[in-house]
């Protein structure tokens, strides 16, 4: 059986250089092009080696059009400023795409929705197994906890990271809110001065960023009686590079739509 050839976007950053080192172990895709943006120092470099392998014979470039013509599938890790152009572009040459993209807004997420009418997606805030396993339990407990438990949930990353909360951490809310039936006006966002007595509903979410923590999420339910910590430490990138190819290999043959990470694992 042919390997399946995915097209990677933001292949010369942290989770790039990683789903470049899957692709080139990995039985059931390989990497056919190495998406950087326009200008960038890295252009006509090999993507093995900036990334720490052998040479893959796959330099950076920055013509997505071109990477599309060599893809079966794509692979979006850029940043947020390039996403919309790269989803258009998905979305022209008929390319399914899995989108790691972290920072959207609303309004970048409705374009996903537009975009799985005419193309299959894979979206999620993380593509990591056991970050996925820590939504599914986190749904668990606050359904079976509800108003008797005070919830908290503390997002750690490493210093570089830009958004805050981290995607991961918003998604841990809105799963909280569903299952508990809640609604955004019962998160507060860190705390600072004076504060009257917590709501039993109340929602709390804390960041931190130092060093380099590559990811770590932690969900606390307390009670006057007990704690419960569900939570997940990322110890290596890979982690979510494993997911992204799983995601890619997912989409293989699918139809239109939009999916999650849990389509991809079958929970």
């Amino acid at each position: 059986m042919s390997k399946i050839n995915v097209g990677l976007i933001g292949a010369n950053g942290r989770m790039g250089r990683a789903i470049i080192q899957v692709l080139t172990s990995s039985n059931k895709s390989r990497l056919s092009a190495a998406v950087v943006k326009e200008g960038s120092v890295y252009t006509d470099f090999d993507s093995g080696i900036h990334s720490g392998i052998k040479e893959t014979g796959i330099t950076f470039s920055s013509d997505l059009e071109a990477a599309c013509e060599n893809s079966d599938i794509l692979i979006d890790f850029s940043t947020h400023t390039g996403f919309s152009k790269n989803l258009s572009v998905a979305v022209s040459k008929k390319k399914p795409i899995v989108i790691g993209t972290t920072g959207l807004n609303d309004s970048e997420k409705q374009e996903i929705i537009e975009a799985s009418t005419h193309i299959p997606i894979v979206f999620s805030p993380n593509m990591s197994v056991g970050v996925n396993l820590l939504f599914k339990l986190t749904e668990i407990a606050a359904k079976v906890l509800q108003d008797d438990f005070d919830v908290e949930v503390l997002d750690i990353h490493h210093r570089h990271k830009k958004d805050s909360p981290s995607g991961t951490a918003q998604h841990i809310k809105e799963v909280l809110l569903k299952a508990q039936g809640r609604k955004e006006e019962n998160v507060i966002y860190g705390r600072h001065g004076m504060y009257p007595e917590r709501d039993p509903k109340e929602i709390a979410v804390h960041t931190m960023r130092a060093g380099e923590v590559i990811g770590e999420h932690t969900v606390f339910f307390f009670s006057p009686e007990e704690r419960i910590e569900i939570a997940h430490k990322a110890q290596d990138r890979k982690t979510f590079a494993v997911g992204a190819v799983k995601a890619a290999e997912f989409l293989s043959g699918k139809s239109k739509g939009l999916y999650n990470m849990f389509d991809v694992l079958g929970i």
